[in-house]
């Protein structure tokens, strides 16, 4: 096998490194060290906070299998990780010990045989890799894009600090470098690409989405150590977030143009067999091979005029678009008998865009009135497109963010909404129509529509949130009534059933002490001591009145006198201003009062003999009188009610009980766990029930007292509730889906190339 010499070895590079006494670490300058050292130990946190998890992560990735083959891929790979983790870290953190070494020597840290491609070297990519620069280029423009300024502050004090430039996306702290430095100590395992962009994806969430504090702590050490203190945010030349950022000038531009047409290249031999499948014939081959390809901005032109005939059609299709362009070159050749033929690069533009469009208006989740709207965007996405190439590999181009915006503003549509009155819509028509009529429909265009949906979107969501709160307090503040109301009557139906008691004590508990119950229940909750008093004051209410036996005399006249405060506190806790003057404390008094005496006259007349006898049998000591129903006048001439009933039945109604289910009816496991993994502001589409049409809807709340999932539409409103045993089997039978939150041109990206790699290897 003969050597690729474009092919860098790792371990040349480390022992060609090693030989280089310049690049000694004990030589760089002490602040310089600090940075080091900080940066080693976040990286060697974030590492090991990676592979902690990973095991979990692949473990759920096997389990979710469709194959035996990709599960023992998963199994295999978390074996590996397991042996080589420590390696992986500590290769890591050496490896950005000598990128910190490199910069002495002015050296980037990204060589430049990894900065662009080799054009020569095309064809050798393979789709595995492309796939994975892309996740990676999308990592890295994500970070860099949140973090400008202080990479931009960093680079200027290790210039400062170095005495020579350096490049804020090329030292050892740039995201590329960091980037490059793990998939670097990566390369020895021979992942699978669908284990690689797992472990590449928990690199961003464990390393990246909380690198923004390392550069601000290596700004701060040197900030401390004296270098370029005063570095204000106002010294560097950063663009306002609304304008789009425009091409670098010089050789950055150049080089900015080198590496959008080579990302694109990359697609060249994928696209090459899409084409054979598909019959697409590519434009770039017509004609002679030595034909003058044509300029962009001709195309543009010609794009142009058939914008004017898409106008009055349409339905006109990309398949239209290319034979307009074929027409019009055909023109030309008559005209001025010179052969031209379309740019292989804007040929492959065009598939690209075709290709995308045709996952998108194929993608299921979204509403037909938004297909509709997007399908007339190609025209204008394809203008942008060959205008400016890295739409297809920056995620925050205006034209992505714009198609990702559409998606989310309009995730709640449902197909049978009458859109016709809806503000939203008629925005969305407009957008696109001054798309349609606009013959410079740039980036900078774009991210105006971009700003103004945005904005729009703003302001209807905090309408909605607004009445979305609303419903989520009312449902949880019902949620917490119903418990308080059912533990209420659970508490008293136990206490009282069974029991014949006087007729006011029972209206007393069922009417007045049941709200108590309840009060105390949603103010202090049902595990409070309150909580616990209060349910201890009724089972003494209900003894107060209880026939007392002869030997509990002296000790009842305190438990009535503490039944009686108590409910005091009671009616005062639910509204009552004078309640040691109602009525109910009244009588609650005199009918203990009546028990009591009768207890004492039974006691006085009953003859000695008796009470010896009732001494030496237990029994007959706790017999009590029975009570005689009637109205009792007492000496003050109120009437003491002493009618009895006997409770039978609940007094309070209670819930009703779910019947038993059968084994076979319970969900299965995986739709249980399918509903507990489910969190709040995730959107859904929910099939018809009873006739009703489909509808999207959110979930709100899970409410805690009552488990129940509560839905709303997009303007807040609830529309549906579940418990999660209903949930669960709505999902068995497939009547309710969740719908991706993902970015929507990224999805479609990601679509088309894995569509790609399976026409490549029809086998994979």
């Amino acid at each position: 096998m003969s050597k690729d010499y474009k092919v860098v070895s790792f371990a040349a590079a480390a022992a060609g490194r090693q030989r280089d006494d310049s690049l000694r670490p004990g030589a760089l300058p002490a602040p310089l060290m600090a940075v080091r050292d900080r940066a080693q130990t976040f990286l060697r946190v974030g590492l090991s906070e990676l592979f902690d998890n990973a095991d979990d992560t692949l473990f759920e990735k096997a389990d979710r299998a469709g194959s035996n083959a990709d599960q023992s891929l998963f199994f295999d790979a978390m074996r590996l990780l397991r042996l080589r983790r420590h390696g992986i870290e500590k290769t890591c953190c050496d490896d950005l010990e000598r990128q910190f070494a490199l910069m002495l020597s002015g050296r980037p840290a990204i060589p430049e045989s990894q900065q662009s491609y080799d054009v020569d070297s095309l064809s050798l990519v393979q789709p595995d890799e492309l796939e994975q620069t892309v996740a990676l280029d999308s990592m890295v423009g994500r970070v860099t894009a949140r973090n400008q300024l202080p990479l931009a502050h960093l680079a200027l004090r290790l210039g400062s600090l170095l005495g020579h430039p350096v490049d804020p996306a090329a030292h050892p702290l740039a995201p590329a470098a960091l980037v490059e430095l793990f998939s670097a100590s990566c390369a020895p395992l021979n992942l699978d690409i669908k284990v690689r962009l797992i472990i590449f994806k928990m690199f961003e969430r464990y390393v990246f989405n909380s690198i923004d504090s390392l550069y601000l702590d290596a700004n701060g050490l040197l900030k401390n150590a004296g270098v370029l203190p005063d570095l204000k945010q106002d010294s560097l030349p950063v663009r306002p977030r609304s304008s789009v950022p425009e091409r670098p000038a010089g050789s950055n531009a150049a080089t900015a143009e080198i590496a959008d047409t080579q990302v694109l290249s990359l697609f060249s031999e994928l696209i090459g067999n899409w084409r054979h499948t598909s019959g697409d014939v590519a434009l770039s081959a017509l004609g002679a091979p030595s034909a003058a390809p044509v300029r962009s901005d001709e195309l543009l032109d010609m794009l142009n005029t058939f914008a004017g005939r898409q106008a009055a059609g349409p339905d006109l299709t990309v398949h239209d678009l290319r034979s307009h362009i074929n027409r019009q070159l055909s023109d030309q050749l008559r005209q001025t008998g010179e052969v031209r033929r379309l740019d292989r690069v804007d040929d492959d533009v065009i598939s690209l865009v075709s290709m995308l469009f045709d996952v998108v208006l194929d993608d299921p989740q979204l509403p037909v009135a938004l297909r509709a709207l997007i399908g007339r965007m190609q025209l204008p996405i394809l203008r942008v497109a060959i205008a400016d190439k890295s739409l297809f590999h920056r995620s925050s181009h205006p034209a992505r963010r714009l198609l990702n915006e559409l998606a989310r503003a309009t995730m709640g549509w449902s197909d049978h909404d009458d859109l016709r009155q809806d503000q939203l819509h008629s925005l969305l028509e407009r957008m696109v129509q001054r798309l349609l009529n606009e013959q410079q429909a740039d980036a900078a265009f774009f991210e105006q529509m971009h700003e103004e949906l945005a904005g729009f979107v703003r302001i209807d969501q905090r309408r909605a949130e607004r009445l979305e709160q609303r419903t989520r307090d009312a449902e949880e503040g019902r949620a917490r009534v119903d418990a308080a109301r059912s533990q209420a009557a659970q508490v008293l139906n136990t206490l009282l059933l069974g029991r014949t008691l006087p007729v006011f004590v029972v209206d007393l508990l069922r009417t007045t002490w049941s709200q108590v119950l309840q009060m105390v229940h949603l103010r202090e909750g049902g595990n409070s001591a309150t909580w616990r008093e209060a349910v201890g004051t009724a089972a003494r209410m209900v003894e107060s009145v209880e026939p007392v036996a002869a030997d509990a005399l002296v000790e009842r006249p305190i438990l009535n006198a503490s039944v009686c405060r108590a409910l005091c506190e009671g009616l005062r806790l639910i509204g009552e201003e004078n309640p040691e003057a109602s009525p109910s404390v009244t009588q609650l008094q005199l009918l203990q009062r009546a028990v009591l005496r009768r207890a004492e006259d039974q006691a006085s007349a009953m003859p000695v003999l008796a009470v010896d006898a009732a001494a030496m049998d237990p029994d007959l000591r706790k017999t009590p009188a029975a009570y005689q129903a009637g109205v009792e006048l007492p000496g003050d001439g109120i009437p003491v009610l002493t009618e009895t009933v006997r409770v039978d039945e609940q007094v309070l109604p209670q819930p009703a009980q779910a019947e038993p289910e059968l084994v076979g009816d319970l969900p299965d496991a995986a739709a249980i766990k399918w509903v507990e993994g489910l969190h709040a502001g995730s959107w859904f589409e929910l099939a018809g029930v009873e006739g009703q049409p489909a509808q999207r809807c959110k979930l709100a709340a899970i409410i805690s007292f009552s488990g129940k999932y509560i839905f709303v539409n997009r303007t807040g409103m609830k529309i549906a509730e579940f418990t999660a045993s209903a949930l669960a089997r709505h999902h068995e039978r497939q009547q309710i889906r969740l719908l991706a939150d993902d970015q929507l041109f990224d999805r479609a990206l990601e679509s088309v190339i894995g569509n790609l790699r399976r026409l490549r290897h029809p086998k994979d």
